[in-house]
Protein backbone atom coordinates (compact mmCIF):
# COMPACT_ATOMS: atom_id res chain seq x y z
CA UNK A 1 0.00 0.00 0.00
CA UNK A 2 1.28 3.79 -0.72
CA UNK A 3 0.45 6.51 1.09
CA UNK A 4 0.57 9.98 -0.64
CA UNK A 5 0.94 12.98 1.74
CA UNK A 6 1.67 16.86 1.41
CA UNK A 7 3.51 16.42 5.03
CA UNK A 8 5.62 13.90 7.10
CA UNK A 9 5.86 14.43 10.53
CA UNK A 10 8.20 12.07 11.86
CA UNK A 11 8.45 11.76 15.44
CA UNK A 12 10.16 8.16 16.14
CA UNK A 13 12.65 9.64 18.93
CA UNK A 14 16.41 9.99 19.26
CA UNK A 15 17.38 6.64 17.29
CA UNK A 16 14.00 5.69 15.36
CA UNK A 17 14.22 8.85 13.59
CA UNK A 18 18.03 8.70 12.56
CA UNK A 19 17.50 5.48 11.80
CA UNK A 20 14.16 5.78 9.57
CA UNK A 21 15.31 9.24 7.54
CA UNK A 22 19.12 7.11 7.03
CA UNK A 23 17.10 3.98 5.25
CA UNK A 24 15.61 6.80 3.39
CA UNK A 25 18.55 7.77 1.96
CA UNK A 26 18.80 10.89 4.19
CA UNK A 27 21.88 11.19 6.05
CA UNK A 28 23.14 14.74 5.64
CA UNK A 29 23.87 15.98 9.88
CA UNK A 30 21.74 12.68 10.37
CA UNK A 31 22.70 10.11 13.60
CA UNK A 32 25.72 11.93 14.17
CA UNK A 33 25.41 14.20 17.03
CA UNK A 34 23.42 11.52 19.43
CA UNK A 35 23.58 12.76 22.97
CA UNK A 36 22.42 11.74 26.45
CA UNK A 37 22.48 11.98 29.89
CA UNK A 38 24.45 9.15 31.08
CA UNK A 39 23.22 7.35 34.50
CA UNK A 40 24.63 5.09 37.47
CA UNK A 41 21.75 3.41 39.77
CA UNK A 42 22.06 2.14 43.39
CA UNK A 43 19.33 0.31 45.77
CA UNK A 44 19.20 1.55 48.81
CA UNK A 45 18.34 -0.37 51.58
CA UNK A 46 16.05 1.81 54.79
CA UNK A 47 15.19 0.39 58.08
CA UNK A 48 11.53 1.93 57.87
CA UNK A 49 9.12 1.38 55.01
CA UNK A 50 9.76 3.99 51.90
CA UNK A 51 8.17 2.21 49.02
CA UNK A 52 4.54 1.93 47.97
CA UNK A 53 2.48 -0.72 45.31
CA UNK A 54 1.06 3.04 44.30
CA UNK A 55 3.71 5.13 44.50
CA UNK A 56 4.54 5.13 41.03
CA UNK A 57 7.75 7.39 39.29
CA UNK A 58 9.01 9.81 42.30
CA UNK A 59 9.97 13.41 41.26
CA UNK A 60 12.37 13.19 44.57
CA UNK A 61 16.06 15.27 43.25
CA UNK A 62 18.56 16.92 44.16
CA UNK A 63 20.27 19.82 41.77
CA UNK A 64 23.03 21.01 44.12
CA UNK A 65 25.97 20.05 41.68
CA UNK A 66 23.43 20.27 38.73
CA UNK A 67 24.14 20.58 35.73
CA UNK A 68 27.22 18.23 36.30
CA UNK A 69 25.55 16.40 38.23
CA UNK A 70 21.51 15.39 39.48
CA UNK A 71 20.53 12.91 41.62
CA UNK A 72 17.41 11.17 42.29
CA UNK A 73 14.96 8.73 43.09
CA UNK A 74 13.33 6.27 40.29
CA UNK A 75 10.76 4.11 40.02
CA UNK A 76 10.94 1.54 42.23
CA UNK A 77 8.77 -1.50 41.94
CA UNK A 78 9.67 -4.62 42.92
CA UNK A 79 10.97 -5.52 39.04
CA UNK A 80 12.65 -2.90 38.63
CA UNK A 81 14.28 -3.04 42.28
CA UNK A 82 14.96 -7.07 40.83
CA UNK A 83 16.91 -5.25 37.90
CA UNK A 84 18.76 -2.80 40.04
CA UNK A 85 19.78 -5.91 41.88
CA UNK A 86 21.31 -8.14 38.89
CA UNK A 87 24.83 -7.38 40.15
CA UNK A 88 23.77 -8.60 43.71
CA UNK A 89 22.61 -11.84 43.50
CA UNK A 90 21.60 -12.31 47.68
CA UNK A 91 20.23 -9.05 47.57
CA UNK A 92 17.89 -9.68 44.35
CA UNK A 93 16.63 -12.96 46.11
CA UNK A 94 14.63 -10.81 48.95
CA UNK A 95 13.04 -8.47 46.81
CA UNK A 96 9.59 -10.43 46.99
CA UNK A 97 9.40 -9.92 50.49
CA UNK A 98 11.82 -6.47 51.01
CA UNK A 99 10.85 -4.17 48.75
CA UNK A 100 8.89 -1.91 50.65
CA UNK A 101 12.25 -0.85 52.64
CA UNK A 102 13.84 -0.33 49.32
CA UNK A 103 14.29 2.10 46.52
CA UNK A 104 16.04 2.91 42.97
CA UNK A 105 18.22 6.53 43.24
CA UNK A 106 20.03 7.40 40.57
CA UNK A 107 23.27 9.80 39.91
CA UNK A 108 22.92 11.17 36.26
CA UNK A 109 25.90 13.71 34.67
CA UNK A 110 24.98 16.05 31.68
CA UNK A 111 27.88 14.37 30.24
CA UNK A 112 30.38 15.61 27.00
CA UNK A 113 30.37 12.84 24.82
CA UNK A 114 28.72 11.95 21.93
CA UNK A 115 27.46 9.02 19.87
CA UNK A 116 26.20 8.17 16.37
CA UNK A 117 23.32 5.78 15.06
CA UNK A 118 23.55 4.33 11.82
CA UNK A 119 21.83 1.43 10.13
CA UNK A 120 23.29 -2.13 8.86
CA UNK A 121 22.26 -3.94 6.07
CA UNK A 122 20.25 -6.91 6.82
CA UNK A 123 19.87 -5.76 10.41
CA UNK A 124 16.61 -4.01 11.56
CA UNK A 125 17.90 -2.72 14.98
CA UNK A 126 20.17 0.28 14.34
CA UNK A 127 23.64 0.53 15.36
CA UNK A 128 24.18 3.20 18.41
CA UNK A 129 27.23 3.89 19.62
CA UNK A 130 28.31 6.54 22.60
CA UNK A 131 31.66 7.55 23.56
CA UNK A 132 32.21 9.23 27.33
CA UNK A 133 34.65 11.43 27.70
CA UNK A 134 37.07 10.91 30.72
CA UNK A 135 35.65 13.68 32.65
CA UNK A 136 32.05 12.06 32.47
CA UNK A 137 33.50 9.00 33.85
CA UNK A 138 34.89 11.20 36.32
CA UNK A 139 31.53 12.82 36.78
CA UNK A 140 30.05 9.61 36.67
CA UNK A 141 32.13 8.28 39.76
CA UNK A 142 31.57 11.77 41.69
CA UNK A 143 27.55 11.45 41.01
CA UNK A 144 27.42 7.44 42.21
CA UNK A 145 29.63 8.68 45.55
CA UNK A 146 27.86 11.93 46.18
CA UNK A 147 24.62 10.09 46.27
CA UNK A 148 25.47 7.13 48.55
CA UNK A 149 26.59 10.09 50.89
CA UNK A 150 23.23 11.78 50.46
CA UNK A 151 21.50 7.80 51.20
CA UNK A 152 23.73 7.18 54.34
CA UNK A 153 22.75 10.86 55.50
CA UNK A 154 19.04 10.12 54.90
CA UNK A 155 19.49 6.69 56.88
CA UNK A 156 20.01 3.79 54.64
CA UNK A 157 21.56 0.82 55.88
CA UNK A 158 23.07 -0.77 52.52
CA UNK A 159 23.69 0.39 49.33
CA UNK A 160 23.75 -2.07 46.34
CA UNK A 161 25.66 0.01 43.43
CA UNK A 162 25.14 -1.07 40.06
CA UNK A 163 28.60 -2.06 39.52
CA UNK A 164 29.52 -5.13 38.08
CA UNK A 165 31.80 -6.75 40.81
CA UNK A 166 30.34 -4.12 43.21
CA UNK A 167 30.32 -3.77 47.27
CA UNK A 168 27.82 -4.25 49.01
CA UNK A 169 28.39 -0.63 50.99
CA UNK A 170 26.89 -0.69 54.89
CA UNK A 171 28.60 2.72 56.17
CA UNK A 172 29.34 5.94 54.88
CA UNK A 173 33.03 4.71 55.70
CA UNK A 174 32.65 2.10 52.68
CA UNK A 175 32.49 4.96 50.05
CA UNK A 176 35.84 4.97 50.05
CA UNK A 177 36.17 1.70 48.20
CA UNK A 178 34.39 2.78 44.99
CA UNK A 179 36.32 4.23 42.05
CA UNK A 180 37.00 6.97 41.85
CA UNK A 181 36.78 6.94 37.91
CA UNK A 182 34.00 5.24 36.34
CA UNK A 183 35.65 2.10 34.53
CA UNK A 184 35.82 2.29 31.12
CA UNK A 185 34.12 -0.26 29.55
CA UNK A 186 32.35 -1.02 33.04
CA UNK A 187 28.92 -2.31 33.02
CA UNK A 188 25.97 -0.51 34.98
CA UNK A 189 25.78 2.58 32.95
CA UNK A 190 22.28 3.48 31.49
CA UNK A 191 20.51 6.34 30.07
CA UNK A 192 16.28 6.95 29.85
CA UNK A 193 17.44 10.58 28.37
CA UNK A 194 18.56 10.81 24.31
CA UNK A 195 18.43 13.61 21.84
CA UNK A 196 20.22 15.53 19.47
CA UNK A 197 20.69 13.18 16.78
CA UNK A 198 19.06 14.97 13.94
CA UNK A 199 19.83 18.76 15.39
CA UNK A 200 17.79 21.95 14.43
CA UNK A 201 19.53 25.07 13.44
CA UNK A 202 20.13 26.94 10.65
CA UNK A 203 23.82 25.96 9.36
CA UNK A 204 23.24 22.82 7.11
CA UNK A 205 26.83 21.89 7.64
CA UNK A 206 26.02 20.35 11.18
CA UNK A 207 21.83 20.47 11.27
CA UNK A 208 19.57 17.97 9.88
CA UNK A 209 16.55 20.56 9.92
CA UNK A 210 15.76 24.07 10.10
CA UNK A 211 15.00 25.96 13.36
CA UNK A 212 11.37 24.42 12.87
CA UNK A 213 12.31 20.60 12.18
CA UNK A 214 11.96 20.68 8.53
CA UNK A 215 14.51 18.28 7.01
CA UNK A 216 16.99 20.31 4.76
CA UNK A 217 16.50 19.44 0.99
CA UNK A 218 13.25 17.52 1.50
CA UNK A 219 9.80 19.71 1.62
CA UNK A 220 7.08 18.67 3.30
CA UNK A 221 9.53 16.58 5.54
CA UNK A 222 9.84 17.21 9.47
CA UNK A 223 11.15 15.87 12.86
CA UNK A 224 9.27 16.70 15.73
CA UNK A 225 10.70 14.60 18.28
CA UNK A 226 13.76 14.42 21.01
CA UNK A 227 16.07 13.93 17.95
CA UNK A 228 16.62 18.05 17.29
CA UNK A 229 17.47 19.17 20.94
CA UNK A 230 20.56 20.82 19.67
CA UNK A 231 22.44 19.41 22.84
CA UNK A 232 22.09 17.45 26.52
CA UNK A 233 19.94 19.68 28.54
CA UNK A 234 21.19 18.45 32.01
CA UNK A 235 17.55 17.70 33.23
CA UNK A 236 14.64 15.85 32.28
CA UNK A 237 14.05 17.27 28.45
CA UNK A 238 10.26 16.51 27.72
CA UNK A 239 8.96 19.53 29.02
CA UNK A 240 11.58 21.17 26.25
CA UNK A 241 10.67 18.54 23.76
CA UNK A 242 6.99 19.03 24.28
CA UNK A 243 6.91 22.91 23.96
CA UNK A 244 9.07 22.59 20.86
CA UNK A 245 6.69 20.22 19.00
CA UNK A 246 3.81 22.65 19.94
CA UNK A 247 5.92 25.29 18.73
CA UNK A 248 6.70 23.84 15.40
CA UNK A 249 3.45 22.17 14.74
CA UNK A 250 2.26 26.18 14.96
CA UNK A 251 4.19 27.49 12.90
CA UNK A 252 2.94 24.69 10.48
CA UNK A 253 -0.49 26.16 10.41
CA UNK A 254 0.66 29.39 10.22
CA UNK A 255 -0.35 30.50 13.87
CA UNK A 256 2.88 31.21 15.04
Amino acid sequence: MRIAADTVFVCGGAVQTPALLRRSGITAAVGDSLRLHPTLKLVARFPEIVNAADMGVPVHQVKEFAPRISLGCSISSPPYLALGLIDHPAARRTVAHDWPHLANYYATITGEGRGSVRTLPGRRDPWVRYRLTAADRHDLADGLRRLGEAMFAAGATELYPALPGGPVLRDPHDLQHLPKVFPAGAGGLMTIHLFSSCPMGERRDTCATDSFGRVFGHPGLRVSDASLLCGAPGVNPQGTIMALARRNVLHFLGQL
